[in-house]
């Protein structure tokens, strides 16, 4: 695949989040298949190739042997679409949903009405290469692969509360990878990613902090352009009730206004309007 071809097809897949979401406001519920997915495996796997392996790859090919030439190629087939997507910029807030979760239907009820194009989005995650010579359109294909990162979104919401799913985020947590609370006296405590919905297409990504209880956007606006309802809105709570021992103290100070060093009388809360009288 040309450098041109390789180009076209990373910029269909930044742009395809904003495609996924016009489609699902057309055709929802529309599972019907207008043709046969043919994504070519050989573009999949350079895309899942690291960009720097793949270009050093490339200058040095006069200097490799067929030998390590192939062994090149058999680790890029090793990159599957779960691990290329979640490895891209802006999605480090997703972890890879392990394949049999996906592949056991009753952890996707539902789904097969809510995005559109649905078989094949699955199959595109799951690395499944359709055995037809069909061809789909330029146009359908992009929407398939907007499907397909709809389709894992919604997957990983329900994954990341099970055991296994709880365990995968800890160690992201543990590693501050979902980013630290801004407020000054929560003291860089770490936070966990939230939905303020658990319909798609409604609020962005947020996080919270345990330890003073509120919601944040996230620091890096590229993470924050997530869906809040690939995470749902009760990861968070299920996750410090698996584990307790991550709750940490409520903060011991609280910030306090003061002009020239006199605090500043606190304004008292304004009180409910009065109910009016009965009509007589």
């Amino acid at each position: 695949m040309d450098n041109y071809q390789r180009m076209k097809s990373d910029k269909r897949h930044q742009g395809s989040r904003d495609v996924a979401e016009d489609h699902l406001a057309d055709q929802r519920g529309n599972g019907s298949k207008g043709g046969m997915r043919t994504s070519s495996r050989d573009e999949r796997k350079l895309r899942g190739a690291d960009p720097v392996e793949v270009n050093d790859a490339r200058q040095s090919d006069g200097e490799l042997s067929s030998e390590g030439s192939d062994e090149s190629r058999s680790s890029q087939e090793e990159v599957s679409w779960i691990q290329w997507f979640c490895s891209l910029q802006g999605n480090e807030f997703f972890t890879e949903v392990a394949e049999e979760f996906i592949q056991d239907d009753f952890n996707l009820t539902g789904l097969g009405s809510q995005v559109p194009y649905y078989d094949y989005a699955l199959d595109i995650i799951l690395d499944v290469e359709s055995p037809q010579d069909e061809v789909l359109t330029e146009e359908q294909q992009e929407l398939v692969e907007s499907a397909a990162e709809v389709l894992y979104g919604l997957i990983h919401a329900r994954y990341i509360v099970t055991q296994r799913g709880m365990q995968q985020m800890v160690e992201k947590y543990n590693r501050y990878e979902f980013g630290r609370c801004p407020r000054v006296y929560c003291e860089g405590q770490a936070v966990l990613p939230v939905g303020q919905s658990d319909v798609a297409q409604k609020y962005t990504i947020k996080v919270y902090c345990p330890r003073c209880g509120e919601i944040y956007y996230p620091k890096s606006a590229r993470k924050g352009a997530m869906d809040g309802a690939f995470v749902g809105t009760s990861f968070p709570h299920l996750l410090l009730m698996a584990y307790p021992e991550l709750v940490p103290p409520r903060p011991s100070q609280n910030y306090v206004p003061r002009v020239y060093g006199f605090r500043l009388r606190q304004r008292p809360p304004t009180p409910p309007p009065l109910d009016p009288p009965p009509a007589s």
